[in-house]
């Protein structure tokens, strides 16, 4: 019986469909009387149409109503509509454990706070005489606040015909392999869990429920099913007779839970772990996660106060005390890992809560709009923080329980635990937090000093700090020291020689340099670490607390943290009682060939920092850029036919945005610290001398952005000072020629690009408050005909071949383009259509020409995160260890 989305049974409505299952159809439905979604499951047939199973249905599903626990989904009630028998169901979103498995083994770290809720669940269930009695990956999911939920518990027993004997022996063993229908998956799925003595047909007891949560844990650390054969007989003897070999176990897989597995994949009941208590105790102990000795491959040897320590962080219970506490010697350190494979993380926003118990980081929309996320360590996922729209920067309450954070020009805070946002003041181009204990919080911003404001709002900002003028552009990351006087942070440059560390106070004292040449945002161990990042490596300096002064050399703590992103933002937090999380990885990236359906035809570079990019004319070469270093970046030109590289800019120098002149003879670029660019051109085989170009009057720096078709103009855009970037012309075919206004508004112009016939230029404008594409006439009158291209969001526009379609980037990196009909009068836009994600690397957010489609317009090249590189969030509890 299928049922279509509008159906009510009872105060029932069906949403959608949800799948099959071994009872029937399962249904996303409304409570129209309690305003809330459900599951609803709809019986078999052959169960409806048996007076005496319906019964014995009713029986079991009041049992089961009773059970009430955090790792068991609710059964709320069985009903029934005319000749519609149905359960109804807590509705858990998520995926289940079989959708986990699939994408391989999972870390011992992430898998014993799991297993340790399941058992807990199970326990529950068995003190109340509750059985499964059909517990499999696919019946176990992660709800979207990271709580594990064991689905149609007891189910398999209410399936059952109501007999003396409990049945026919094979409809106990299991509902899917007798009752549940066809599919050659659900059946092999059942029998590949059900214990010896059930795939015999004899009677079972809780014992055969320990048998599946073996059979589970020991897929979710090896990554493939542990019993499987082509058929159901097959799949049973595997269950009655095969070898069961843990020496395929992963070689971190401590002891305790080696042998836990052993007892629970005994086939005699008799010697069997007999319990679920049995296993969550196991899985509590401190020894769970110790690796003493030769099990598998690695050996480890882990102090019982640290193991104690990440214990508490895995239920996450506060571990101060079990961090500062007093140690005769030094304790090594103790790492897990956070996967964030399913959430889009922006690189360099994360934040620990004092404790070290909750993480908070940003993610970013299908809109490109972030919003904040909370991890509490030592459960399985992550959840939305409401209010938070349009977030940046978070930090942390020095008790734990609210976090600021910066949008829309305001500083506000939120509760960890709900209750919406509140605005404390306003904060235009905050960049980076710190809140101390006595309810002060700094910001700083991107254009002048630290400012000071009371946490509890009700004031303005107060300016406590001084930009050196002609210097220092900006005072950005203030971290508070653990006196709460006094803060460390970073006065921003326009070179690197003006990038300093200074040591501040809340009396608006001068402040003194500690660090020069530094770019990145700062962190702080009370106990006398200054933590910062340099070339991708996180580093710690030693300082005294009572005086704040730098005491000692930098001592590398992590190799290989993700790139730094916008204001020098590398991804890592220190917790005031030493825990440290950080995202791995680096900003390296891959060159890639793709058809327009994102499908790689070529890798043209792999593993580099590659910038801006353009195909010449004539397709057969490609211009871009690649920062070896942070202190140099290069402009190459690939041979795509030979795949020969020739350098075309100096070494040594920063150099970027190179644009091909029209005929393909000529590169031309920039070079010079960023604020202070000038363009170039040079011969495309490399040889000569780069030409410098005139620069528009009074212009700072003029950035190149493209070279008509007809080859009359160069587009650039021009700052004079300010963050307002202008657009200007240049004519190739003039004497003498002087840079021309094309664009020159309040708001910020770039991105742009010629339309192949030289009549009409694509641009970028964030005039609305946020970057869109528009379109406009070279000549004539642009403010009546422009009009916007986009719809949420775009950059760095390109046109098609004929000018009839313009490719751009949404603001979440996904190549999108629009039609587009460009008469002598008008511009008539179409729809944006969705093509694919570009998997442009995030730290790459704002450089404009990610990609560009060949000159058939049948393909296109792009810049894409690298295949290699680990991108999860590491967690260490005793990283000090290694400053010793």
């Amino acid at each position: 019986m299928q049922l279509e989305p509008g159906t009510r049974l009872g105060h029932y409505e069906v949403v959608s469909s949800l799948g099959a299952g071994g009872m029937g159809e399962v249904y996303r439905a409304k409570d129209t009387k309690l305003g809330r979604e459900v599951a609803i499951k709809l019986l078999l047939a052959e169960v409806s149409a048996d007076p005496e199973r319906l019964a014995r249905f009713d029986r079991e599903a009041r049992v089961l109503a009773s059970l009430n626990h955090n790792n068991i989904a609710t059964l709320y009630g069985f009903e029934k509509e005319g000749d519609t028998s149905f359960l109804i169901m807590e509705l858990v979103e998520g995926e289940t454990l079989a959708d986990r498995i699939k994408r391989g083994a999972i870390p011992i770290d992430e898998a014993l706070p799991l297993f340790l809720q399941i058992a807990e669940g199970l326990e529950a269930a068995h003190e109340k005489g509750v059985i499964h009695r059909d517990l499999k990956p696919a019946n176990i999911k992660f709800s979207d606040d990271g709580a594990v939920k064991i689905l149609d518990f007891g189910l398999a027993k209410a399936m059952t015909p109501d007999s003396p004997g409990g049945g026919d022996p094979a409809l106990s063993a299991s509902p899917t392999l007798t009752l549940a229908a066809t599919q050659r998956g659900q059946i092999l799925g059942t029998a590949a869990y059900m214990a010896p003595e059930q795939a015999k047909g004899r009677a079972v007891d809780r014992r055969a429920d320990i048998w599946a949560f073996g059979v589970c844990l020991y897929e979710m650390l090896v990554g493939r099913r542990l019993f499987d054969g082509e058929t159901v007989s097959d799949t049973l003897a595997a269950v009655l007779r095969a070898d069961i070999d843990l020496s395929v176990l992963p070689g971190t897989i401590p002891p305790a839970v080696h042998r836990l597995l052993a007892r629970c994949l005994d086939r005699d009941p008799r010697t069997r772990l007999r319990d679920a208590g049995e296993a969550r105790i196991v899985l509590a102990a401190p020894d769970a996660l110790v690796a003493e000795k030769g099990v598998g491959a690695r050996q480890r040897t882990v102090w019982p106060a640290v193991v104690a320590a990440v214990i508490a962080l895995l239920a996450g219970v506060a571990v101060g005390r079990f961090l500062l506490a007093p140690s005769p010697s030094p304790r090594p350190d103790f790492a897990f890992e956070i996967s964030v494979a399913d959430q889009k993380v922006e690189t360099g926003s994360m934040a620990l809560s004092a404790d070290g118990t909750q993480l908070v980081f940003l993610v970013q929309g299908n809109d490109g709009i972030s919003e904040l996320w909370l991890r509490r360590l030592g459960t399985f996922g992550s959840r939305r923080l409401p209010g938070t729209r349009g977030a940046a920067y978070p930090f942390w309450s020095p008790d734990g329980r609210e976090i600021a954070f910066f949008a829309d020009g305001q500083l506000s805070r939120v509760a960890f635990d709900g209750g919406g946002s509140r605005r404390i003041a306003s904060a235009p181009q905050a960049v980076g937090g710190t809140w101390s204990a006595e309810g002060v919080i700094l910001f700083g911003t991107d254009e002048g000093p630290i400012f000071r404001v009371n946490a509890a709002g009700g004031m303005d900002p107060v300016a406590i700090t001084g930009v050196e003028e002609d210097v220092e552009d900006a005072h950005v990351w203030p971290v508070f020291l653990a006196d709460n006087t006094r803060f460390f942070f970073l006065a921003d440059a326009s070179t690197d020689e003006g990038h300093r560390v200074r040591l501040g106070t809340l009396d608006g004292s001068p402040t003194e340099i500690l660090l020069t040449a530094i770019r990145s945002n700062l962190g702080v161990d009370p106990r006398g670490a200054l933590l910062l990042v340099r070339e991708s490596q996180l580093v710690a300096y030693p300082f005294d607390p009572k005086s704040g002064a730098l005491t000692g050399e930098s001592t590398m703590v992590v190799d290989s943290v993700y790139s730094l992103g916008k204001r020098h933002h590398a991804p890592f937090s220190v917790s005031t009682n030493g825990i440290l999380a950080y995202q791995r990885g680096s900003d390296l990236a891959d060159l890639v060939h793709l058809d327009l359906e994102g499908r790689i035809l070529a890798r043209i570079g792999t593993s580099e920092r590659f910038g801006n990019l353009e195909f010449s004319p004539d397709g057969r070469r490609i211009a871009f850029e690649v920062a070896p270093s942070s202190d140099e970046s290069l402009i190459w030109v690939h041979d795509v036919e030979r795949g020969v590289r020739t350098l075309i800019s100096e070494r040594g120098e920063r150099s970027s945005g190179a644009t091909w002149s029209a005929d393909g003879d000529t590169v031309y670029f920039n070079s010079g610290e960023a604020g202070s660019l000038r363009v170039y051109r040079k011969p495309a085989n490399g040889g000569g001398v780069a030409e410098l170009l005139v620069m528009p009057t009074a212009a700072t720096s003029v950035q190149i952005l493209d070279c008509s078709m007809d080859g009359r103009w160069l587009l650039a855009n021009a700052a004079f000072g300010s963050e307002d970037r202008d657009l200007f012309l240049y004519p190739l075919d003039t004497d003498g020629a002087e840079w021309t206004p094309w664009l020159a508004t309040q708001a910020y112009e770039d991105n742009a690009h010629f339309s192949p016939d030289s009549r009409w230029i694509a641009f970028v404008s964030d005039v609305s408050g946020r970057d869109e594409v528009y379109v406009a006439p070279v000549g004539g009158e642009l403010a009546s005909r422009r009009r916007q291209i986009s719809a949420n969001g775009g950059r760095g526009p390109r046109f098609n071949p004929d000018g009839t379609r313009i490719y751009y980037r949404s603001l979440s990196n996904q190549l999108m383009s629009v039609s587009v009909n460009l008469s002598e009068e008008r511009v008539d836009p179409g729809v944006p259509e969705v093509h694919f994600d570009l998997e442009t690397p995030e730290e790459l957010g704002y450089v404009w020409r990610t990609f560009d489609l060949s000159p058939d317009g049948k393909s296109l090249v792009a810049i894409q995160a690298a295949t290699t590189g680990d991108r999860s969030i590491r967690v260490r509890t005793r990283w000090r260890a290694s400053l010793r």
